[in-house]
């Protein structure tokens, strides 16, 4: 019952998306797999953005995490299917952010237990971004930053928000995200873009005053 619910309240997943999908719900390993390799590279892309240096700490902890946080992602489909309208992509995005997240957590809970104190993910470890080659003064700034753009696009409505998700972190194209989003026109894209950068950049404003 659950799946033909899927099928006719997500018309916007192509006939290969879907068809994994309903399998994947029905715990079929190769479905879920099939979907871990067409969404991972885009995924784990859209994390580093979105969370920043903490994800490439964590990163350089476990090169698993991703791995994990998709593939758990995944596992709650049922979740998806169950909220009805939305795009996807941003929500697989949202679930295997919020695993990433509360893995850093429970390893910045383990420092501190370690050491008896708050020892901040960026302390003394720039060095372990050597593509940035960031001070920790910038690598403390850039954390900020992301935290306060994750706070803030928490408080949009879904659908600025997801728009938000699938243009900046996701990168998906014009064409792409008006498929994802059952938007009918590339000015429909625009505007709703348009609102919900207007409104993101109010929270922000908001947050600094």
């Amino acid at each position: 019952m659950q799946n033909q619910g899927f099928s006719t309240r997500r018309p916007l997943l192509d006939d290969n998306t879907r068809n994994l999908v309903n399998r994947a719900l029905q715990q079929d390993r190769d479905a879920i797999d099939l979907l871990f390799q067409r969404y991972r590279d885009r995924l784990r892309s859209a994390l580093r953005k979105l969370i920043g240096p903490k994800y490439r700490v964590l990163m350089a902890d476990s090169e698993d995490a991703t791995h994990d946080a998709i593939l758990s992602a995944l596992s709650r489909l049922h979740q998806f299917e169950y909220r009805g309208d939305g795009s996807f992509l941003a929500w697989l995005l949202k679930s295997a952010e919020y695993e990433i997240i509360r893995r850093i957590r429970a390893l910045e809970t383990k420092k501190r237990s370690a050491v008896g104190g708050i020892v901040e993910l960026d302390d003394g470890r720039a060095d372990m971004i050597p593509a940035d080659q960031a001070t920790p003064s910038q690598v403390h700034d850039e954390t900020e930053l992301a935290e306060r753009i994750r706070a803030a696009l928490q408080q949009l409505p879904d659908r600025e928000r997801e728009i938000i998700v699938l243009r900046r972190y996701l990168e998906l194209s014009t064409d792409e995200i008006c498929a994802e989003m059952g938007l009918p026109t590339e000015g429909a894209l625009r505007a709703l873009l348009s609102r919900a950068q207007a409104r993101l950049a109010g929270l922000l404003s908001r947050r600094e005053s």
